[in-house]
């Protein structure tokens, strides 16, 4: 067991968000430990087989392109590349003393020991889903004081004091084999997901192991700087990922309350972020617990029939907060990016709700294995949608149609792709609201124009791009979401009636 020492250690892995955000040191025990990290042999599969053939004295071109099914083209580059590293000899007959030992590897990987670092929070007591092969110390610039002053920026010289939270220390069982692996699994799934939505200079760069050992029984006390901004969802606040991976650090947000129990100044400061009074006499749990309530209770003043879909209303109350932070001037640019986020994703809820509400003939659907723009515009135009014209099928087709055949089990996926499920619920059913909603109602140009909108804010957006961006104004902000309010709105006559 270890017990967090309150030290002066100090680890700052990422930067400052955009907008308003507040700076927090949060308590971990670092573990130091020793993996062997893969590193991907030189040597790929079609050299591998063309070296191998040489080597049993298969040298003639056409021999080699008969054996392997490769074309002589590919034959001749393959020679090429093999020469130009040394491993064939210049006419390709034989194989070079490099060759040998390259392709004599027993596998195509070589590992070598690296040291790395495992980060295990202090307030709960679990392994954090990061790792790192660097102790990003910073200094503080007033050594012996209580509260650590850091320099954020030294160009402009300009500081923060972040703030650093009581706790009450606990005890912290080591590690096990198993959380390990879980902690690993869930870093690889983030960085793998990352990837997806982030150019790969955005990211740090991945740890990449085969095997975990302990390097010591005790691990370092430290604390580590963390950013609180304003949350896209229901949790209030968004405890940004400190290594720059993902968005926000999911693992922390459960414990965030914990912190807040025990220091009532910092709750005072993270009120300011989404503009609620401080609480008073309550204890943070109740405060958090009275704002949810009242964000619900005015969702379900304005829009009562909201009511028989909690998913709807969590939404719902997201984005009213949200619109009511930008007109009392909150609108940085992250701001508005997160506007339009928040309006997509109320499409999103109510498109998965119209696919679970209304689910579609799987039998009546094509099983082509093959995207076919040309079948997924047929299949959307015998829907007979009056707001499916030509040029939303037309942008529509272009989704996989497996992928959206997916979705009906699992709504998960983007706006559009989410729009093409919800349609093909229509299939038998005649009382579907997209078969009674009108092009005027639904305005799905605008739908489409906010899905691409999301898409841009997804990435960086530099000149360095050489793309052209759409400024994201106040007023395009205040725009998409009252159009996402009014467009989940004209579904209330259905979702009011739906059985729950």
């Amino acid at each position: 067991m270890a017990v967090f020492v309150n030290n002066a250690t100090y680890l700052n892995y990422g930067n400052k968000p955009a907008g308003k955000a507040r700076a927090v040191l949060w308590p971990v025990l670092v573990h130091r430990i020793l993996y062997p990290e893969v590193a991907q042999a030189k040597m790929n599969l079609f050299q591998k087989v063309v070296m191998r053939l040489v080597r049993a004295k298969v040298y003639d071109v056409e021999d080699l392109a008969d054996l392997t099914g490769f074309h002589k083209n590919l034959v001749l580059l393959i020679f090429a590349q093999l020469i130009s590293r040394g491993w064939l000899s210049d006419d390709a007959k034989e194989i070079t003393e490099v060759g040998e030992k390259a392709i004599d590897e027993e596998d195509e990987q070589t590992e070598k020991l690296v040291s790395g670092y495992l980060f295990q929070d202090a307030v709960t007591g679990k392994l954090w889903p990061r790792m790192e092969n660097r102790l990003a110390l910073e200094e503080p610039i007033n050594h012996g004081e209580e509260r650590p002053k850091f320099v954020l920026n030294r160009k402009t010289g300009k500081s923060i004091n972040p703030f650093k939270p009581l706790f009450k220390a606990r005890r912290c069982d080591a590690p096990t084999s198993a959380n390990t692996l879980d902690a690993w699994q869930e870093y690889r799934s983030d960085y793998r997901a990352a990837r997806q939505l982030a150019y790969s200079g955005e990211l740090p760069k991945q740890v990449k192991l085969s095997g975990i050992s302990y390097q010591s029984e005790q691990p370092e006390s430290a604390w580590v700087i963390v950013w609180i901004t304003a949350s896209n969802d229901s949790n209030l606040w968004s405890i940004k990922d400190p290594f720059g991976i993902r968005d926000e650090a999911w693992w922390l947000a459960n414990s965030l309350p914990k912190v807040l129990d025990s220091n009532k100044n910092l709750a005072k400061k993270l009120a300011e972020l989404i503009g609620q009074p401080e609480p008073d006499e309550q204890t943070a749990s109740e405060w958090l617990t009275s704002l949810k309530d009242q964000a619900e209770l005015q969702v379900l003043l304005d829009y009562p029939w909201a009511k028989n879909d909690p998913d709807i209303t969590a939404a719902l109350a997201v984005l009213l907060k949200r619109r009511e932070m930008l007109d009392s001037g909150q609108d940085h640019k992250n701001d508005l990016e997160a506007a339009i986020t928040e309006a997509q994703k109320l499409l999103e809820v109510l498109m998965q709700w119209l696919i679970v509400s209304y689910q579609a003939d799987n039998g009546a659907l094509p099983k082509s294995g093959r995207n076919d723009w040309g079948l997924n515009e047929r299949v959307l135009e015998a829907l007979q949608i009056p707001s499916f014209k030509k040029e939303i099928i037309r942008v529509l087709a272009r989704q996989h149609l497996q992928s959206v055949i997916r979705c009906l089990n699992s709504p998960v996926s983007s706006l559009k792709a989410l729009l093409f499920a919800a349609a093909l619920g229509s299939i038998g059913n005649t009382d579907h609201p997209l078969k009674s909603l009108s092009d005027k109602q639904l305005r799905l140009n605008d739908l489409l124009s906010l899905a691409d909108l999301r898409n841009q804010t997804s990435h960086g957006n530099s000149l360095h791009t050489g793309k052209n961006y759409k400024e994201i104004t106040i007023d395009t902000a205040r725009e998409y979401i009252n159009y996402a309010l009014q467009f989940t709105e004209h579904f209330k006559e259905w979702i009011n009636v739906q059985e729950k």
